[in-house]
């Protein structure tokens, strides 16, 4: 079984209020697994990242209104204060406030073939989602209608955030790579950024709606449109560069690959925390190109439960040999046919579980 799957419709608070009703329990538990992350990383406590979230009230009106009305929704839904809401939205910015996120672990990996080297012209967006395995338990999908006029979105988050994974009816699709420089940046939270591609028809506004505003955090973000085109957008403090596919193939793991990031004297701190990165993607980029052309879903799934390296590998397992709060998985796999439309999607490691198809 897939993660709990529901259909919503509404204006910005109906759609956050039927997220809260349907998905109580799930948001407990992304709350449970966040606080238990804050302290152990960073030493805060979750009462403190509520107090320090609402610090983002005023970038988040100023991108897009929107998004915190359906955070109060969210909230009156799900019985949750609305900083409860904030932190999660948050989450990524708030583990930065300590000094220890060093300690962190985990990577993911994305693929993108463009139609011109898809099987019969079929373009395709493809994802690891490495993180605690642990929140398996809290993962959602959504189907959600939009009434304010912005695109229908096929969303995979973690409960109670609104911005994520996902691929929408205009033909745009996203997914995060974790990116990180020793220099903790400031603006606007992530995952809004996130929310903020989704609401897009072109990929042209899906880099605007990245980098409009500067990010609260280093991100990578890997697009795709139904046109077979694909793109892959790197994001640092204070400047961004878009990479383009080779030979209609492009790969993306946890290390900057742009030769003009991150602007000096900013470092690189993925790759020296995520030394895999280097590994995943000389991997999965090998694996791609043997396939030449005609590349097919399957095809792309074989390279996404690849082991070499394992447990670090492209399909990621809980490593035992490090403590538990340290441990990362694959927490699921994605296939996104640009042309079609049509979505393979996989809880858990794609070695062990059937893919199961949707559509937008």
């Amino acid at each position: 079984m897939n993660f709990p799957y529901i259909e919503i419709e509404g204006a910005p608070y109906e759609i956050g209020f039927q997220e809260g009703e349907n998905f109580k329990a799930q948001i407990a538990g992304s709350i449970r697994c966040y606080r238990e992350m804050f302290m152990d990383y960073s030493g805060l406590s979750w009462d403190r990242a509520k107090e320090l979230s609402k610090q983002f009230i005023p970038v988040i009106a100023e991108y897009n209104p929107d998004y915190l009305e359906e955070m109060k929704g969210l909230a009156s839904g799900s019985g949750f204060d609305f900083e409860d809401i904030l932190a999660l939205n948050c989450r990524s910015e708030l583990v930065f406030v300590g000094k220890e996120f060093d300690k962190m672990e985990g990577g993911c990996t994305s693929i993108g073939v463009s139609n011109d080297a898809g099987e019969a012209g079929n373009a395709f967006l493809a994802h690891n989602w490495d993180w605690k395995t642990s929140q398996r338990s809290s993962m959602v999908m959504m189907k959600i209608r939009q009434k304010n006029g912005k695109p229908t979105i096929f969303m995979v988050t973690e409960a109670g955030i609104i911005g994520k994974t996902g691929f929408n009816s205009a033909g745009v699709a996203l997914y995060l790579n974790a990116l990180s420089t020793n220099q903790a940046p400031g603006g606007l939270p992530l995952h809004m950024a996130m929310r903020g591609i989704l609401d897009c028809e072109t990929l042209a506004e899906a880099v605007k709606a990245a980098t409009m505003m500067p990010l609260g955090c280093c991100a990578n973000f890997m697009l795709g449109h139904k046109n077979g085109e694909c793109i892959d957008l790197e994001i640092e403090n204070e400047d961004f560069d878009v990479l383009y596919p080779r030979e209609g193939i492009i790969v993306h793991t946890n290390h900057f690959l742009s030769p003009r990031l991150p602007l000096a004297p900013r470092r690189d701190t993925t790759k020296y925390k995520l030394t895999d990165s280097f590994i995943r993607l000389g991997r999965a980029d090998k694996l791609m190109r043997a396939k030449k052309k005609g590349i097919t879903a399957e095809d792309i799934i074989q390279v996404l439960s690849d082991h070499v390296e394992y447990p670090s590998s492209i399909c990621r397992h809980d490593d035992p040999k490090l403590e538990p709060g340290l441990r990362m998985g694959t927490v699921f796999s994605m296939v996104v046919n640009l042309t079609t439309g049509d979505i393979l999607f996989c809880k858990g490691n794609p070695c062990q579980q059937q893919y199961q198809r949707y559509h937008i």
